[in-house]
């Protein structure tokens, strides 16, 4: 699984960062954001090295056997709302990205190809980008129904650059780091709300430990994608989403700290859902404010 951590978030950033400007006007308006890129570039690469993709966390629920729900997925219903609010939109792109590996996780064909779809018309919505080429989402299927899971990345990873999402002005920055974001909180949110659901018994804390891991494992992370959201150009969204990460951070160096210093000194210490209560409830406060 190692090998997919960066699928997802780094074709985002791709989309985003690495435009196709043709016009003299884009080409004197990149080397004017060039030292700031490559600043954020920087913090990107860094962020990747520890993030986990999209695809990380629905792969762990189905390790543990966690059934499908459509809870952990934004309804495309939703799409209408974000429609001139570029900063939702970018917000909600990554929340879509990572709902598509859910879906490809649980071999949702339909489903995935839909969610592709909607994505590429946002993506439309923010740029003159081009959207979707048949013949590739019917490979997509394909794979999704044989369980390819190297293939899928690999599609997916084609689709989304192949999109060429070419934002106007400097946007384009602000949108990554928005993108990131949601993908980043979706993923997060997907692992939660699947310990929520189990009950409290033994057999379900062990079960539960991998994904508990799983949570733990994002304290870097977080901090790497603030100091990302630091590096961009002001927005007030970019703002509210550094101060929405800071207080999940003080939860990572607090009661998760505890938690994690806990399972490693005792191999026996098994964490109990009302531990992971706080970071539950906020993660899902945070990720209702970008659905909604």
């Amino acid at each position: 699984m190692k090998s997919t951590v960066k699928v997802i978030s780094l074709v985002i950033i791709i989309c985003f960062i690495f435009t196709n400007c043709s016009s003299s006007s884009r080409r004197s308006k990149k080397a004017q954001l060039k030292a700031a890129e490559e600043e954020i570039i920087h913090d990107v690469e860094q962020l990747l090295e520890v993030l986990p993709p999209p695809s990380l966390v629905p792969f762990a629920l189905k390790s543990i056997d966690a059934e499908f729900d459509e809870k952990h997925i934004n309804s495309l219903e939703k799409m209408e709302a974000y429609k001139g609010d570029t900063d939702k939109m970018a917000l909600n792109m990554g929340i879509y990205a990572s709902d598509i590996s859910y879906l490809a996780a649980y071999g949702r064909e339909d489903d995935c190809i839909n969610y592709l779809k909607a994505s590429y018309k946002m993506a439309e919505e923010l740029s003159d980008s081009a959207i979707y080429d048949q013949s590739h989402l019917d490979e997509f299927r394909t794979h999704i129904m044989n369980r390819n899971e190297k293939e899928i990345y690999r599609l997916l990873a084609k689709l989304f650059v192949e999109t060429s999402v070419q934002i106007e002005k400097d946007h384009y920055l602000t949108m990554a780091g928005l993108a990131l974001t949601g993908s980043f909180v979706e993923g997060l949110y997907q692992a939660v709300i699947t310990l929520e659901s189990y009950d409290d018994s033994e057999e379900s804390k062990k079960l539960l430990e991998p994904l508990v891991k799983t949570v733990l494992g994002e304290e870097k992370a977080i901090r790497d994608l603030i100091q990302v959201l630091r590096d961009l150009p002001f927005d007030d969204t970019i703002s509210e989403m550094r101060f929405e990460l800071g207080i999940l951070d003080e939860f990572y160096k607090g009661d998760l700290k505890e938690i994690e210093e806990k399972m490693s000194g005792n191999p026996d210490f098994i964490v109990s859902k009302d531990m992971m209560k706080d970071i539950t409830t906020e993660v899902k406060r945070i990720r209702s404010s970008i659905v909604k």
